[in-house]
C-alpha cells in the first residue's frame, strides 16, 4: 500500500495544514454535517479526533482548550437541543471530552454554549434559544495525548421552564410534548415533601423535579423516563418517581395523593451491588406502561419488577404531580415522552399565513394569531420567525407581517404563555419557494489538490460562490447542499459542484481529482543459497525518476541498503523487503526471501603427529563460511581428564589447535607432550545464524 510522507498546504479563507492521517472533519470549514438531529446518535466509535490540529482560540473562558478538536454542523427544526457524548468500551477510547457550540460561518464563529466536561469518559449539554433554520457548529475535543473515537447523539426538542425542585414551584405542563432535562442537582428548599409517605417506595427526596398539570380530556396516561446516560445493556442512572393526584387543584401540594411509586434498580446491600445481569431488567428507562399491572415497586429488583407501573386513568378538571428523581446522584437528566388518551388543559397556539404574492423569498407575508386558550387568558406572545426573516422575532398577538431574503425551509415558531405559567410553543414549517432574478451574476470558482499517493483517497476541492447573494451553500455530485466550501477525503474522479446563494439562484463547475501513476517495484524471484555462501538479489522498478529512494531491510548480510542489486550473504532463511520512495513521499514495497541450505561443514584429522613439525603435526579443525567462531576446543585423555583447552579461535586464524602438548593454546610455557595415544576431543562452535553446537570425536597421537 502506498502511504504519503509530505505535508500539503491549501490556503484558503483559514490558512489549514493537512496530513493524510487527519480527520476529514479537523477544521470548521470540513464539519461533517448531520441532516437531522431528531434523536440522533452515531455508531459506536463511528468518530475521531486522533491526530487532529490545534484550532484556532474562540473565546478564553469555558473549560475548551482548542488543541485537538473536530466538527460537525446542523441545522434544528426545534428551538433547544441536548448533546451527549459516550466514549468508553465499544462506544470509543476518547477521555475527558469537553464540547462548545457556535453559530454564523467558519470564518466568522459566534459562540454559543460549552459543555461543563462532567466525566472522564462521557459528556452532555443542553442548549434552548436557537433560532430554528440556523445552521450550528459543534466542536469536540478531549484531553491532550488521550485523543480517540467516541459515540455522538443529538437531540432537539421543545424545552420547557428549568427544573424545579420543590411541588409548589412545579412546571406546569399544558400538553403532552416530549422534553429534556440536562440535570437534577437538589432537592429543593423543601426536602420533606415525600415525608407524608412512609410506607411508600419513596419516603426520601433527591435531586428532584417537579411537574404539575391538569386534565382537559378524561383518558389515559403513560410515558416513559429515560437516564441521558442510557444505552441498551449497560447501566445507567437510576431514575425514580412518583405520580400524584392534587385534590384541590394544582396548587394544592400539601393534601397531595401517591397515586403510583417507582423506585426498583440495582440489588445490593451494604454498599455492595449484585452484579448487573441480576438487576438489569430495573435498569434504565422507567415510567407508565398500558400493559403493566403494578402500582409501585420498591428498592431494588425483585422478581418480577421491570421498572414500569401501570397507566392512569386522568378525570377532566383533576390536577395531577409528577416528581422526578436521579437516585444515582450523577447530577444527569432524563427525557420524557407521554402517551395515552388523556389531554392535559392549556392553551392552543395556532396561526395562519397568507401571501399577497406568494410564497416567496423578498416577498411579504401576513401572519394572523388564532390562538385560543378555555382555562385562563393568554398573556404572553412570543414569535419566532425563523432563519431569513424581516423582523426575526416578534411580540404580541399580531398580526405580523415579514419577509424572507432566503429561500427554502422555513419553521415559524409561537409560544404562548397564561395567566397560571401555561407556556406551549407551535411550530409551523413553511416552504419558501426561490426568487433568483434572470440577472443574478452568481458564479464559482474551486480549486483542487489531487491524490497524494496512488491507491490514496485525500483529494481536496475547496469552492466559494462569488458575485451571487451570500451566504452560500454548496452541493457535491448532486448531494445535500451544506455551507461547507472544503471537501477532504475525495478518491479519484470527476465531481460537479454547485453553487446556491440564498435567493435560489444556482450555478455548476466540474472538478477532475486525479492520482499519480504507482510506483511498482519489484524485488526479484526467491532465491536459495547454501548458509554462509554469497547470492544475488535482483530487483528492478518503474517509473523510475530522480530523486526516487530505494532501500532493503532489514540490513543484515547485505552488501548495500540503497543500490538494486546486493550481494547477499544469507545469515538463515530470511524475508527482504524492497521499497521505492518518490520525491512527493510516496512509496511501495515488495518482498523478496533468500532460502538458506543449512550445510555445515567440518573437517578433522584423527591422527596426528605432534614432533614432526609438519603439516600433520597440529590438531585444527577446518569449518566452511558458514562458522563465525569456535568457541571452546577441549582434549580428554582416556579417563575422561581435560589435558588442554583453547578458546575463542578464528576460523580463518592459521594453524591454532592441539599441538599434542599438556596446556592452553597461545601458551608457550607449557611443553610436555602427551604419551602416543587415542584421545577425545570436544568443539564447541557457534554459526552465523546463531546455532551453537558441539562436536566430539577422537584423535590418536602418534610418536
Amino acid at each position: 500500500m502506498q502511504r504519503k510522507g509530505l505535508f500539503l498546504s491549501l490556503f484558503i479563507i483559514m490558512i489549514g495544514t493537512f496530513l493524510s492521517a487527519q480527520p476529514d472533519n479537523d477544521d470548521c470549514i470540513g464539519a461533517i454535517n448531520i441532516p437531522s438531529v431528531n434523536n440522533y446518535c452515531s455508531g459506536d466509535a463511528a468518530f475521531t479526533n486522533q491526530d487532529a490540529t490545534p484550532d484556532a482560540t474562540f473565546m478564553d473562558f469555558c473549560f475548551v482548550n482548542y488543541q485537538n478538536g473536530v466538527w460537525f454542523s446542523f441545522t434544528p427544526t426545534e428551538p433547544a437541543i441536548i448533546v451527549r457524548l459516550f466514549s468508553g468500551g465499544s462506544f470509543g477510547t476518547l477521555e475527558d471530552p469537553k464540547m462548545a457550540l457556535f453559530t454564523g460561518t467558519c470564518n466568522n464563529l459566534t459562540y454559543i454554549d460549552c459543555s461543563p466536561g462532567r466525566a472522564r469518559l462521557e459528556d452532555e449539554f443542553t442548549v434552548s434559544g436557537l433560532t430554528i433554520g440556523q445552521r450550528y457548529y459543534l466542536f469536540v475535543e478531549s484531553g491532550v495525548g488521550i485523543e480517540g473515537s467516541f459515540r455522538l447523539c443529538i437531540n432537539d426538542f421543545i424545552a420547557p421552564p428549568s427544573p424545579q425542585s420543590d411541588c409548589p414551584e412545579g412546571v406546569i405542563l399544558c400538553d403532552k410534548s416530549p422534553f429534556q432535562v440536562e440535570s437534577l442537582t437538589t432537592a429543593g428548599n423543601n426536602p420533606n415533601e415525600l415525608n407524608a409517605f412512609p410506607n411508600s417506595c419513596l419516603s426520601t427526596e433527591f435531586n428532584s423535579s417537579w411537574y404539575k398539570w391538569t386534565c382537559d380530556q378524561s383518558g389515559t396516561l403513560n410515558f416513559v423516563l429515560t437516564p441521558n446516560n442510557y444505552v441498551p445493556g449497560l447501566e445507567s442512572d437510576d431514575i425514580d418517581f412518583a405520580i400524584f393526584e392534587l385534590p384541590n387543584g394544582i396548587d394544592d401540594c400539601v393534601n397531595k395523593t401517591m397515586l403510583r411509586c417507582m423506585a426498583s434498580g440495582a440489588n445490593g446491600s451494604g454498599g455492595v451491588t449484585d452484579p448487573f445481569s441480576t438487576w438489569q431488567q430495573c435498569n434504565g428507562p422507567t415510567g407508565l406502561s398500558s400493559t403493566d399491572t403494578d402500582v409501585s415497586e420498591n428498592p431494588g429488583c425483585q422478581f418480577g419488577n421491570n421498572n414500569f407501573a401501570d397507566e392512569i386513568i386522568m378525570e377532566a378538571g383533576k390536577s395531577y404531580a409528577l416528581v422526578v428523581m436521579n437516585f444515582s446522584r450523577s447530577g444527569l437528566g432524563f427525557s420524557i415522552d407521554f402517551g395515552g388518551t388523556g389531554t392535559f388543559l392549556g392553551p392552543v397556539p395556532d396561526f395562519d399565513l397568507f401571501a399577497i404574492d406568494a410564497f416567496e423569498c423578498d416577498k411579504r407575508i401576513e401572519i394572523t394569531n388564532s390562538s385560543e386558550s378555555l382555562a385562563d387568558p393568554i398573556i404572553n406572545y412570543a414569535w419566532n420567525f425563523g432563519l431569513g426573516a424581516a423582523p426575526q422575532i416578534g411580540a404580541g398577538s399580531g398580526p405580523h407581517t415579514i419577509i424572507y431574503e432566503s429561500f427554502g425551509p422555513k419553521s415559524i415558531a409561537l409560544t404562548v404563555e397564561t395567566a397560571m405559567g401555561c407556556i406551549v410553543t407551535k411550530i409551523l414549517d413553511v416552504e419558501v419557494a426561490a426568487c433568483c432574478a434572470d440577472t443574478s451574476t452568481l458564479d464559482i470558482i474551486a480549486s483542487s489538490i489531487d491524490i497524494s499517493c496512488f491507491g490514496e483517497d485525500d483529494g481536496i476541492i475547496n469552492v466559494n460562490g462569488i458575485s451571487g447573494a451570500p451566504n452560500y451553500n454548496f452541493s457535491l455530485n448532486g448531494g445535500e447542499f451544506i455551507p461547507n466550501i472544503l471537501y477532504n477525503g475525495l478518491e479519484p474522479g470527476t465531481y460537479d459542484l454547485t453553487v446556491q446563494d440564498i435567493k435560489g439562484c444556482e450555478v455548476s463547475t466540474t472538478v477532475i481529482i486525479e492520482e499519480p501513476i504507482p510506483i511498482l517495484p519489484n524485488a526479484g524471484a526467491d532465491i536459495t543459497i547454501n548458509l554462509g555462501y554469497s547470492g544475488q538479489l535482483s530487483a528492478v522498478y518503474s517509473p523510475i525518476n530522480p530523486g526516487d529512494i530505494i532501500e532493503w531491510s532489514p540490513p543484515d548480510g547485505l552488501s548495500c541498503t540503497d543500490c538494486l542489486n546486493p550481494e547477499v550473504i544469507s545469515p538463515g532463511t530470511t524475508t527482504y523487503t524492497f521499497t521505492v520512495t518518490d520525491s512527493n513521499g510516496c512509496f511501495k514495497e515488495d518482498v523478496v526471501t533468500v532460502n538458506t541450505e543449512i550445510i555445515r561443514e567440518l573437517y578433522f584429522p584423527n591422527v596426528i603427529t605432534p614432533t614432526t613439525q609438519d603439516a600433520n603435526s597440529v590438531f585444527t579443525i577446518g569449518l566452511g563460511p558458514q562458522a563465525e567462531a569456535i568457541e571452546e576446543l577441549c582434549i580428554f585423555d582416556r579417563w575422561g581428564n581435560l589435558i588442554f583447552i583453547c578458546e575463542n579461535i578464528d576460523p580463518n586464524e592459521p594453524g591454532i589447535g592441539w599441538d599434542g602438548r599438556f596446556g592452553k593454546c597461545r601458551d608457550l610455557s607449557f611443553s610436555n607432550y602427551v604419551d602416543p595415544g587415542v584421545y577425545v576431543w570436544t568443539a564447541k562452535i557457534r554459526f552465523i545464524d546463531d546455532e551453537v553446537i558441539t562436536y566430539a570425536d577422537d584423535v590418536t597421537v602418534l610418536k
